[in-house]
């Protein structure tokens, strides 16, 4: 794959023993064998019963996939495009991958869970994930990531819609996490909220820095929330505009705060128990340029593997005019 930045793996997993898939647009289950698994230059298609890769496994096991494209997989449950559901001793890395079209009840394009560990690795980095779900009445979750060490960067959620959740769903179990660089734009749903960042205790913090959070829209209703969280959460340098919903901002817990800093945010409505504070607010901004996926230039068309991952785009403008337009 031009431009691809392969052979990951002992990067980040060292000299582990791994089975690789590669060029093998094959989908696959597992939730039995003892295998480690590099997936990468893979196109998958079509899927209309699992999505295209399901693991669920309570043994030991170490996955990257990277460089891949998912096209209009189906699921009736548990993940359109890739469910990873280890819990036990699961470690997970997904970078530049895409994915488009995908229909499930649940996860509309993936759901990624590993061990709760602060050394269970758990990230997302460089992923595109456009036009997925089938409505804004039915199923949930778009990109769930949860427990271990959750990193999130550069990844572009784009045009998805789903009952509730069509932007993001992440929970820490294990430490503290982050989201950085990442556009969630025109995600449409119908209740419910479209960024949630959940914890399983206050100790954790989640930081969300350098987002674009932008047209993301919820149907009629009075108690709708754009942006959730649990307990501590961090935002900085964000742009927050062109949303519509009951409420931007919710805390759930008491004693708990979300602080937002250096960013720029249009409408400032908050619910709930917790506390909402709003620092160093800025009335005019820059815009915030992301080098990230756009997902229409990044198919593999069938045994042609030529994806093209350098692409710039800028998401954050006051003008809709002046959106990137892909």
């Amino acid at each position: 794959m031009k431009n691809a930045k392969r052979f990951s793996w002992s990067e980040y997993f060292g000299n582990k023993g791994k089975v690789d898939r590669t060029l093998n647009g094959t989908a696959f289950s597992d939730t039995t064998s003892t295998n480690n698994y590099y997936v990468f230059v893979c196109n998958f298609e079509d899927y209309t019963e699992k999505g295209a890769i399901y693991i669920k496994r309570g043994n030991k096991i170490y996955t990257l996939l990277e460089d891949s494209a998912f096209n209009r997989c189906k699921s009736t449950s548990e993940g359109g495009f890739v469910y990873y559901d280890c819990p036990q001793l699961g470690h997970f890395i997904q970078q530049r991958n895409c994915y488009f079209e995908s229909i499930a009840n649940d996860h509309m394009a993936f759901y990624q869970l590993v061990k709760s560990s602060p050394t269970n690795k758990n990230y997302a980095f460089d992923i595109s994930v456009s036009k997925c779900g089938e409505s804004e009445s039915k199923g949930a979750y778009t990109f769930t990531i949860a427990f271990g060490d959750v990193q999130i960067k550069n990844n572009n959620i784009t045009y998805n819609k789903c009952l509730d959740r069509s932007s993001t769903y992440c929970y820490l179990s294990g430490k503290s996490g982050y989201s950085n660089f990442s556009t969630f734009r025109e995600n449409n749903q119908t209740w419910g909220e479209s960024l949630s960042f959940y914890s399983s205790v206050n100790s954790y913090t989640h930081t969300v820095s350098y987002c674009n959070v932008i047209g993301n829209k919820f149907r009629t209703g009075s108690d709708q929330v754009l942006f959730d969280c649990t307990y501590n959460t961090t935002v900085d340098h964000c742009v927050f505009l062109n949303n519509t919903a009951a409420y931007m901002f919710k805390v759930y817990t008491e004693g708990c705060t979300l602080t937002i800093t250096d960013s720029y945010v249009q409408s400032n409505s908050t619910t709930g128990p917790g506390t909402v504070k709003f620092e160093k607010d800025k009335s005019n901004y820059d815009p915030i340029n992301i080098s990230q996926f756009s997902t229409e230039n990044c198919y593999i068309e069938p045994k042609v593997f030529g994806v093209k991952i350098s692409y710039f785009s800028v998401f954050a403008q006051i003008s809709p005019a002046l959106f990137s337009s892909k």
